[in-house]
């Protein structure tokens, strides 16, 4: 995409698509899962409109400089004009009219350390309110495999994760979300509606159960139907 910056002369400023960060199957999975959970939930709430999610977009902060860029696995945006970012090769704010307000990272053994060291700093700059990191690994690259932080006055501080079962939780008051651990998974869990947010797993599930449902009552219903037609013709040939 391109954008002019106004004044003489104009020049044509160019906010690449790319470059892409290699990542393994682990880190896809867990990125399109909860990438189809949060655009499904966003697209089933009442008053979500302006509401965008994006995955491994290049987000541009400084109109004008390109090199002002951050890529997150997720981010979460509201008062955004969707119009201007919809199936746009890259999000730029001051099109969007608004900043993600949560973004989080999923760990891979490339992107560590620029997730701890470079990304906090990045996302402050752009104004997003809560930062999380997870470690699809269990714990291999972070500890604990949940971690988010808060950004207050400037400064980013510790969100509480706690244990929960097997796993952990932590409370996004920026979402209204509880982000569960749920080994291998990461779980959302809407605080409101006291539910699940459905990922693409979920719904595939949910799609098979419908269909043997609906093929057991077609049975059933062929069934009855059958012994209608063999009672009624049993009463026929009674004299």
């Amino acid at each position: 995409m391109s954008s002019i910056v106004a004044g003489p002369p104009e020049v044509e400023i160019d906010y690449p698509e790319g470059p892409r960060v290699p990542e393994g199957d682990l880190q896809t999975r867990r990125r399109v899962e909860l990438l189809v959970a949060l655009r499904q939930w966003h697209a089933g709430r009442s008053g979500a409109e302006g509401a965008w999610v994006c995955s491994d977009l290049n987000i541009y902060y400084r109109e004008g400089d390109p090199r002002v860029v951050v890529a997150p696995d997720i981010a979460v945006a509201f008062g955004v004009d969707v119009a201007a970012v919809e199936n746009q090769p890259s999000y730029r704010v001051w099109a969007a009219g608004a900043a993600p307000c949560f973004a989080l990272e999923i760990a891979s053994a490339e992107t560590v350390r620029t997730d701890l060291e470079v990304k906090p700093a990045k996302y402050a700059e752009l104004g997003v309110d809560e930062y999380w990191r997870f470690d699809p690994t269990g714990g291999e690259l972070l500890d604990p495999p949940l971690q988010g932080d808060l950004r207050r006055s400037g400064r980013w501080t510790p969100i509480r994760v706690a244990p929960d079962g097997d796993g952990l939780r932590g409370r996004s008051e920026a979402l209204g979300l509880d982000l569960c651990w749920r080994p291998p998974r990461l779980r959302l869990w809407d605080i409101a509606a006291g539910a699940w947010l459905l990922d693409h797993d979920d719904q595939i599930a949910r799609a098979e159960t419908a269909e043997a449902r609906a093929g057991a009552e077609a049975a059933a219903r062929q069934t009855a139907e059958a012994e209608l037609a063999e009672l009624r013709a049993r009463l026929g040939d009674s004299p």
